[in-house]
């Protein structure tokens, strides 16, 4: 089952060296970095009934895109703030809110093209909601006079965690205040760079170890991510970025192409010319003349790639790229007529029993047990109500199955009549005799927007 969507960061400060740090850990490695235009008017892509944001870029930037043009994985912009992102499961975006609304990428373009400091985000961060398409993710920022934030939508509303100047901060896939309990004490962890609380004790301890804070240096920070990384595996490391505020320049590797690549953005014209560069390229490694036009073509194509990887079709793909383009006001799109988002609540009357619950979105998922993004859960009961909230899955056939797991062996057990002896429910109403009988089909039921919020209930 799917569990684990890794990546690390952290910001480095002394007083006057603004460091941030990334590893993009992911599952795939295309992407370019994209010069944005300033004094160019925007729209939000339409994702459901109610006003996408629309505004007109103050400052021009220079970000990391596998999605296209306006829906970055983080960036920098002239005036130095920066504005990365990392997957966290335990998000809650109100979807519900009555707010004017931009996607979760959006978002840090949006901050990229208003702001110039950590101060203005936080000021404006209730101004409006996230929509997402697919992303459970929180944010790190940090600006020239080294203030940097943590910002985590846990329950609908925005956390603010702000660090100030020659404070650091680091940040990996759990909650700043599930995190910080680790800090010191990893007992009972899971010791790999593939677990989300072990990357982030060795961030937090390494920065206290740096001796001499005053020499902090970019090769520093790419040597703490360096440490943190993940080479191989389904999910590897792919990015590795280093930010260098107080410079306003971008230094940068992938793991298919090693040498590391500089951009200057005090050399870069942001008034003209949309341009964009491949990151997964070794013959040119300073790029402030040698970025390339970036055309619609170009877009489509990095958009058509990515979004396919992450389980949307090409229709998608198609009206989000043509959008990016040429953005308006529209009252539907084919985000807002096919896809949905789930909230399943999960209630649980006992604490301390073994829970698996997970959901997917085909036969051939299910045989594989490949839980849909956001859709698999292991744990310890509490009393109480879990939610599950999965973005972006196209309206269709699922199955579910949600197990309280007696004697922990990943399977419901049955009686010597066949029937099941332990608490279990599924999408449908079909009552299993046997495991053979717990099939996709005999799980599963047609979900749309209209019928995705719904209760577990168990047999």
């Amino acid at each position: 089952m799917q569990s684990a969507y890794p990546c690390s960061s952290f910001v480095l400060k002394n007083g006057k060296t603004i460091l941030l740090g990334k590893n993009f850990d992911w599952t795939f490695d295309k992407g370019y970095i994209i010069k944005n235009l300033k004094n160019t008017t925007k729209v939000a892509y339409f994702t459901h009934n109610g006003t996408p944001a629309s505004w007109t870029s103050k400052y021009g930037s220079i970000t990391f895109n596998q999605n296209g043009k306006e829906m970055p994985y983080g960036g920098m912009n002239e005036k130095g703030l920066v504005v990365e992102m990392l997957w966290l499961e335990d998000t809650r975006f109100n979807i519900s809110e009555d707010k004017t609304y931009l996607n979760e990428l959006e978002w840090i373009q949006y901050q990229l093209d208003n702001f110039q400091t950590v101060d203005e985000v936080i000021a404006n961060v209730e101004t409006l909601k996230i929509y997402p398409i697919k992303g459970k993710i929180h944010y790190i920022l940090a600006d020239t006079y080294g203030k940097s934030v943590i910002i985590e939508y846990l329950d609908g509303k925005p956390m603010v965690y702000e660090k100030e100047a020659n404070a650091c901060q680091a940040i990996t896939n759990k909650s700043v205040a599930f995190s910080e309990k680790y800090i010191d004490n990893i007992q009972g962890i899971r010791q790999n760079n593939t677990s989300e609380i072990y990357r982030y004790h060795q961030l937090e301890n390494q920065i206290k170890k740096l001796q001499n804070p005053s020499n902090y240096s970019e090769k520093t920070a790419f040597q703490l991510l360096e440490s943190v990384s993940i080479p191989k595996g389904d999910f590897k490391t792919v990015w590795s970025i280093v930010y260098n505020i107080e410079t306003k320049s971008i230094a940068f590797y992938s793991h298919k192409n090693k040498e590391i690549k500089q951009i200057n953005l005090n050399n870069i014209d942001f008034e003209q010319g949309l341009r964009c560069f491949n990151i997964n390229q070794n013959k040119e490694t300073l790029l402030d003349n040698k970025l390339q036009p970036f055309s619609e073509k170009v877009n489509f194509e990095m958009v058509s790639a990515s979004l396919t990887h992450l389980g949307f079709d090409m229709g998608l793909s198609k009206e989000i790229s043509e959008h990016q383009f040429n953005q308006k006001l529209v009252t539907q799109s084919y985000f807002s007529q096919n896809y949905f988002h789930f909230d399943i609540n999960i209630p649980m009357a006992e604490a301390g029993k073994s829970l698996i619950f997970s959901v997917m979105d085909s036969e051939k998922n299910f045989n594989k047990k490949v839980a849909v993004t956001g859709g698999y859960l292991e744990g310890t009961t509490v009393i109480g109500t879990a939610t599950r909230h999965i973005y972006g899955l196209k309206n269709g056939k699922y199955a579910m199955i949600a197990l309280i797991d007696e004697n922990k062996n990943y399977e419901l057990d049955f009686d010597s009549e066949k029937n099941p002896v332990e608490k279990y429910a599924t999408f449908s109403n079909f009552i299993p005799k046997s495991m053979a009988e717990i099939t996709f089909k005999n799980t599963s039921s047609y979900f749309t927007k209209d019928n995705a919020k719904l209760t577990v209930v168990w047999r």
